[in-house]
């Protein structure tokens, strides 16, 4: 019985921690935003943009980024833990967890891919508008 007791009391400590400890919107956001960045910033270097167009190309990958976790980015919150999505290409896509006061998200790599895929559909249809708009002659 003691050892029931016992057992009961360090869950419930645990679930207590848990509830006082889960991360908020704003912890996402911020741990979201330095893993873009390392992605943008290994991006940039691969492919031999530094200077001052890398700086450029920096701050506008970074405010590309606020953009799209302002408009696209959701945090469920739940009793013990939280969930970060982003609304990708129509789906909410599952890209960071919250629990005891840290967010794990997704690697340096994964978020390359999205980036990389993300410019691609906005690249293809700011040229397609172009062709819309301007059709040749």
């Amino acid at each position: 019985m003691k050892k029931f007791v016992v057992f009961l009391v360090v869950i419930g400590a645990i679930a207590v921690g848990l509830m006082v400890t889960t991360p908020d919107r704003q912890q996402h956001v911020d741990t979201i935003k330095s893993v873009m960045k390392g992605a943008v910033n290994a991006e940039l270097r691969d492919n031999n943009i530094d200077g001052t167009l890398g700086s450029i190309a920096s701050v506008a990958a970074t405010m590309a980024v606020d953009q799209f976790l302002n408009t696209s980015f959701l945090v469920r919150d739940h009793r013990f833990y939280s969930l970060g999505f982003v609304d990708y290409e129509g789906e909410f896509v599952m890209v960071s967890v919250g629990v005891f006061n840290h967010v794990y998200t997704f690697d340096e790599d994964q978020a390359r891919e999205m980036i990389k895929k993300k410019l691609n559909n906005t690249i293809q249809q700011e040229v397609i508008g172009t062709l819309l708009k301007h059709p040749a002659k």
